[in-house]
């Protein structure tokens, strides 16, 4: 019967949010339209980077820019500083931004210096947007000491 409760009262506790919650990304890539028209299972993104530099970002509670530190535990992310805005408009007429998002992390805080938890991150398990619409999922790899995004199913166009 406890154990019936108890599990009534996390599921309830899950349902109310007791922290801000914001959407953890990689800093956002451009990529030609024709080669996202080519996007197949199994392609590589090189993203240029040997350290996970991140953002975190949500609307109503600001943004900071953030990088991936180990723990004792496990793995946290380590706030660097609060930004006013992460976006990086991009405007062409062969490019778009594609946005690679890992997930959605609460936070208390939002200040140099804090670490938040990853528990609920799963890196093979990431999503890539452009203008807002879903166009793949992936998993983060690396390829000769440099971070890359591995395509696991392409959206229908």
């Amino acid at each position: 019967m406890a154990e019936n409760q108890a599990l009534r009262l996390e599921k309830l506790m899950q349902k109310h949010q007791c922290y801000p919650e914001y959407e953890l990304c990689l800093p956002s890539v451009s990529v030609k339209k024709a080669a996202l028209r080519k996007l197949r299972k199994g392609d590589l993104l090189l993203l240029g980077m040997s350290r996970m530099d991140m953002l975190l970002v949500s609307k109503e509670h600001g943004s900071a820019k953030a990088v991936l530190s180990s723990c004792d535990e496990g793995m946290t992310i380590r706030v660097m500083e609060a930004c006013r805005d992460t976006a990086e408009e991009f405007d062409s007429k062969k490019y778009k931004n594609i946005k690679i998002s890992l997930g959605i992390l609460q936070s208390r805080v939002l200040e140099a210096g804090h670490k938040i938890e990853t528990a609920q991150i799963d890196m093979d398990n990431i999503l890539l947007y452009a203008e807002e619409k879903k166009i793949a999922s992936a998993a983060l790899v690396m390829v000769d000491d440099e971070i890359a995004v591995q395509i696991k199913e392409v959206e229908k166009q």
